[in-house]
C-alpha cells in the first residue's frame, strides 16, 4: 500500500447519516458452487519491472454509471444491493476476498471535494473497525473541478483489508459523486487501486 500517512483535520459539521457498509461490506457466506475463479480484480497486477506503467484491465470492463458518476467495472462482476448513499454496487462474487466497487451520486452539495470526503471519514471513524487513513491526495478526475482520493485500511488487526474512496465535485453547482473500492477480506495491490481511481469520471449535466 501507499506509504504516505498524512494526518488531516476532520470536518464533522456535515452530520449526514451516511451508511458506509455498502463500500466495506463483508463477503457473504461461502457458496456451494465449485465454479473456477475468473480473476475478479478491477485491474491487472503491475509488473515489478514497470512500476510506473498504467495498470491494464485484467478482463473486459464495462462502465458503471449512476447519474453523473462513472467508473470502470470488470464485466464479470455482479451488480448487488447498495445502501442509501452508495446505491449502485458491483462485487466479485466468485472471488474469495469479494472485492467491490460502489457508486454514489449527488449525495450532497459541497464547495470542493475535501469537504465532501470529510463526511465519509467522520462516519468511518465512528462505525468501521480499525479504520485508518493511509493517504489523502488531490487527483484529477475528468469533468470535476476538484477530486480527492483516500486510501485506508479497516477490519481486524491480524488481517486488515484495504479500501479507497474517490470523491469528485463540480464546483459550479456543488454536485458530488463518490466511488468506493473495497478489497473485501484482503490487502490490495496499488495497481488495482490506481486503475479504479484513474477510470473515474464526473459526467456533464444532461
Amino acid at each position: 500500500m501507499l506509504t504516505s500517512r498524512g494526518r488531516m483535520t476532520i470536518a464533522t459539521t456535515l452530520g449526514a447519516a451516511l451508511l458506509l457498509t455498502g463500500c466495506v461490506q463483508s463477503p457473504p457466506e461461502p457458496s456451494t458452487s465449485a465454479g473456477p475463479s475468473t480473476g475478479a480484480t478491477p485491474a491487472a497486477t503491475a509488473d515489478a519491472a514497470e512500476p510506473s506503467a498504467s495498470a491494464a484491465p485484467a478482463e473486459p470492463i464495462e462502465r458503471g454509471v449512476l447519474g453523473r458518476a462513472s467508473v470502470a467495472v470488470p464485466q464479470e462482476w455482479a451488480q448487488t444491493g447498495g445502501d442509501q448513499t452508495f446505491t449502485l454496487r458491483y462485487a466479485a462474487t466468485d472471488s474469495p476476498s469479494y472485492e467491490a466497487i460502489a457508486i454514489a451520486d449527488g449525495f450532497g452539495s459541497f464547495h470542493g471535494a475535501r469537504a465532501g470526503v470529510s463526511v465519509f471519514i467522520a462516519q468511518a471513524q465512528m462505525e468501521i473497525e480499525n479504520f485508518r487513513i493511509l493517504s489523502q491526495d488531490d487527483i484529477e478526475v475528468p469533468g470535476a473541478s476538484s477530486a480527492v482520493r483516500v486510501d485506508f485500511t479497516f477490519g481486524s488487526a491480524d488481517s486488515p483489508s484495504d479500501g479507497m474512496w474517490v470523491v469528485a465535485v463540480d464546483d459550479r453547482d456543488g454536485h458530488a459523486i463518490a466511488i468506493a473500492y473495497s478489497g473485501g477480506e484482503a490487502e490490495v495491490d496499488d495497481a488495482e487501486l490506481d486503475a479504479v481511481a484513474e477510470s473515474v469520471e464526473l459526467l456533464p449535466t444532461s
